[in-house]
């Protein structure tokens, strides 16, 4: 293979929306930027359903034109199903200053489409490069990478290395940061149906989260192309009692939730039935000399509130600031201006999410005692603001929620 060395002032891995996000910022603040990415897009990942925070810092950095011109399903809000029991989250009903409403997006098309537009925006990024080497030195970080189609060998020497290669996980698996996730073993088992039953007008393009009655919960996604992702989470140890293909597991799990049943009634699975086994992450460190980890490469919680991308980005945006600051020779304290700014959010989420699988979120999202200004500030978080300090849910999750609970039980 032929060798070619080039450098750069920042390397960054993945050019999922992190890396996309990540790349154009230093871009537009003046740097010469190197993404390398393993995969070719188009792509097929989940976490197709966005929250009104991702349009805030996409627009930030002049993205969100691109994602609109896609004319993607308008999300209004979201809607939580057990049996007879129904919640709408409005999400222009949210904190004031809250953006109204986001999109439910097919995310090989979205990713697709960030990555085109950030390109556009100059960020040279490169598609079809494996990492196979990472060296960190006093002055510079230096990346090997593969490309297979050309048989070229590439090496990049670069100030600054951003890892946003999200599942992939590059440096977490060289750098030995991956540790448990404190949250259970979890199982997520999908597909795509044509012909289900929408709501009407404003609410067809709701997420719904739907409560099944034994395990777990279902997502129901609805695309504009007239496509719906379906979903299912349940513990580890219920899927492995569930009997015949993941396909059949789907159908099974489905045929029990009567919300989901109802609505898929007529439509029929276009896609093959995919299946992710313990999917939560978490590492130890965020950042080191001259390297940080961004979006799900550093944490990934679970899809129930759909804050995968939000957090990716939130993190990739202010990654990219301080990084500017670090190679302007600023004194930047990345524990405190981003590994603890990050882990609040995360926090947030975590906290909703171990309340939700305990059954006691469940609880409040249900109870019809809520006043009408505690509704609004789970909207906010729902929506994927979960660093308002004026929110005091997001101020101390586990203590909100638990009076929240108490209140209502």
């Amino acid at each position: 293979m032929s060798r070619e060395t080039l450098t750069t002032d920042i390397v960054i891995i993945g050019a999922g929306p992190a890396g996309c996000m990540a790349g154009t910022t230093l871009t537009q603040q003046g740097w010469s930027v190197i993404g390398l990415e393993r995969s070719y897009f188009p792509r097929h990942v989940i976490g197709e359903s966005l929250l009104p925070r991702v349009n805030e810092l996409l627009a930030q950095v002049g993205l969100l034109p691109a994602i609109k011109q896609r004319h993607y399903m308008p999300k209004n809000g979201a809607v939580f199903l057990r049996g007879d029991d129904r919640e709408r989250f409005c999400f222009a009903e949210a904190l004031k200053g809250d953006y109204p409403s986001t999109f439910q997006v097919p995310r090989s098309d979205f990713d697709q489409t960030l990555a085109t537009e950030a390109r556009r925006q100059g960020f040279d990024l490169r598609f079809g490069h494996t990492v196979t080497q990472i060296e960190l030195h006093d002055h510079l970080v230096q990346v090997d990478a593969t490309q297979e189609s050309t048989k070229t060998n590439l090496t990049l020497k670069a100030k600054f290395l951003l890892d946003c290669s999200g599942y992939g996980r590059v440096l977490p698996r060289l750098l030995d940061l991956e540790v448990p996730s404190p949250l259970p073993p979890r199982v997520a088992c999908f597909t795509q149906f044509e012909g289900d039953t929408r709501p009407q007008e404003d609410q067809e393009g709701d997420i719904w989260v739907c409560v099944h009655p034994e395990n777990g919960w279902i997502w129901v996604i609805p695309f504009s192309n007239g496509r719906t992702s379906v979903g299912l989470v349940c513990d580890a140890s219920y899927w492995n009692n569930l009997t015949g293909s993941p396909q059949e597991k789907l159908q099974t799990f489905i045929a029990q939730e009567p919300n989901t049943s109802t609505r898929l009634n007529k439509a029929v699975p276009v896609q093959s039935t995919q299946v992710i086994k313990s999917f939560s992450k978490k590492v130890k460190q965020m950042h080191g000399e001259r390297w940080a980890l961004a979006g799900n490469t550093a944490d990934f919680l679970d899809p129930v509130f759909s804050s995968g991308v939000a957090l990716a980005l939130e993190s990739a945006y202010l990654a990219a600031q301080l990084t500017t600051r670090t190679l302007h020779n600023e004194t930047v304290d990345w524990d405190t201006e981003y590994t603890s700014v990050i882990h609040q959010a995360t926090n947030v989420y975590r906290a909703f999410i171990e309340s939700w699988y305990s059954r006691e979120l469940e609880a409040i999202f249900f109870s019809t005692m809520k006043p009408v200004r505690i509704k609004r500030r789970i909207t906010s978080i729902l929506g994927g603001y979960a660093l308002r300090t004026d929110n005091p849910i997001a101020q101390d999750t586990h203590a909100s929620l638990r009076q929240l609970y108490e209140l209502v039980k």
